[in-house]
């Protein structure tokens, strides 16, 4: 590589291009309001809000990158090992986010639907996904898996829950909305 396209600045071009695109073609394309609404002289979270914002910080971690030395150093096998691993973890933190509330549910008369926005059912998905997120992440930087660092994970989850559902009764917490 020539000096100064370090692997480091190709990923934070494809992370910036990436977030770009999730702003201006994905998010608009996908959601049907825009970041904030007025419904009835009140003002509410609109569809793109919380995808727009998770594009706003991959676009500022991207700059970041890019504002960052080049270091000149390609990708490794192990770069690639620790991306894979990432990659699974959220495939199975956000598998159990999904189908964990559904799954937990599956025995009672009425299934989970009517039950999504009720306590304790429209916690349970996004709990289990985050706290195993949460901890997975914990574990896979230190190299060693702690139920100290599940119990973190479990409360720091419980929080950003409890953030997102308190201030605004019809908000149904993520993914119980396309139940």
């Amino acid at each position: 590589m020539k000096p100064g396209h370090s692997a480091d600045i190709w990923l934070a071009l494809f992370f910036l291009g990436f977030a770009l695109i999730l702003i201006f073609v994905w998010i608009p394309l996908d959601t049907g309001t825009g970041l904030v609404e007025k419904v009835r002289r009140k003002f509410v979270i609109g569809d793109a809000l919380a995808p727009t914002v998770a594009a706003v910080a991959i676009a500022l971690g991207a700059a970041l990158g890019l504002l960052r030395p080049a270091n000149g150093r390609a990708l490794t096998r192990a770069n690639v090992i620790w991306c894979a691993c990432l990659l699974g973890l959220f495939t199975v933190s956000l598998v159990l986010m999904r189908y964990a509330g559904p799954l937990a549910a599956a025995w009672t008369e009425s299934g989970y639907r009517p039950l999504r926005a009720s306590l304790p059912w429209k916690y349970i998905g996004f709990l289990l996904g985050g706290t195993v997120m949460i901890g997975g992440l914990t574990g896979l930087t230190t190299r060693r898996l702690s139920l100290k660092d599940f119990a973190i994970g479990f409360a720091a989850t419980l929080l950003i829950a409890l953030a997102y559902d308190l201030p605004f009764d019809d908000l149904i917490l993520p993914p119980n909305g396309d139940l």
